[in-house]
């Protein structure tokens, strides 16, 4: 048994670099366009909206929102609310107002903003990913188990879920086996700043289990 302190403190941190890492991440294409443009992938709330298709200068202009918001620009929040209810069937804007009301301490807040572009956007997987990270935080962590399963099964190569998964059958719901499963996914999908602490928890999993190999190493990572 690892020590309490230790475990918070890595849990924490780990889950709050992948919820920092979405504020980039959706203001592209793929995170913003009108989820109804896509076969199948409409939402009853998205299809009652049915905005028309995104403009370059409507992309611009959510681009440089998101650049205000990483600038830290104190005006840049009310403007990314304006342009959400401008456009209330995109899931980026969304998605990032909630993160930006869990930062500030705003669970509810956050969550209602993460449902509503869960309901807008049904496959996009840092939606269900940051529904979990919230749930986590929380303490509910098998409605953040089902989160992240969720995150995986829209988007199969979403690796911050699989991280995410780990940890929970790491620490909290106790199911070794799952644990290193979903950490060797996650370094199969080419982890980056974490890899190496993952090769260690695998390790870790694996002499614990009695199945420590002489490299103690994830098939696919050097």
């Amino acid at each position: 048994m690892l020590p309490t302190g230790w475990i918070d403190t890595r849990v924490r941190t780990a889950w709050l670099a992948f919820a920092l890492s979405v504020l980039a991440a959706c203001g592209s294409a793929g995170r913003f366009a009108d989820p109804a443009s896509r076969e199948g992938a409409a939402s009853a709330a998205t299809s009652a909206v049915n905005p028309a298709p995104v403009s370059p200068e409507t992309e611009a202009r959510y681009d440089a929102l998101l650049d205000r918001l990483r600038a830290g620009d104190a005006t840049a929040t009310a403007d990314l609310e304006k342009f959400s209810a401008e456009y209330p069937g995109f899931a980026g804007p969304l998605l990032n107002l909630g993160l930006i009301r869990a930062r500030a301490g705003d669970a509810a807040g956050a969550r209602a903003l993460f449902e509503r572009a869960a309901s807008v956007c049904s496959h996009c997987g840092p939606v269900w990913n940051e529904l979990g990270v919230l749930h986590a935080q929380q303490g509910r962590f098998v409605e953040a188990e089902e989160a992240y399963q969720r995150a995986i099964k829209v988007e199969p190569g979403f690796a911050a879920a699989y991280y995410n998964l780990g940890i929970i059958y790491e620490l909290y719901i106790p199911r070794p086996e799952l644990a290193l499963q979903n950490y060797e996914q996650y370094l199969q999908l080419g982890a980056d700043d974490d890899g190496q602490d993952v090769q260690k928890w695998v390790a870790e999993l694996r002499r614990r289990a009695g199945d420590t190999p002489t490299a103690a190493r994830v098939e696919g990572v050097p």
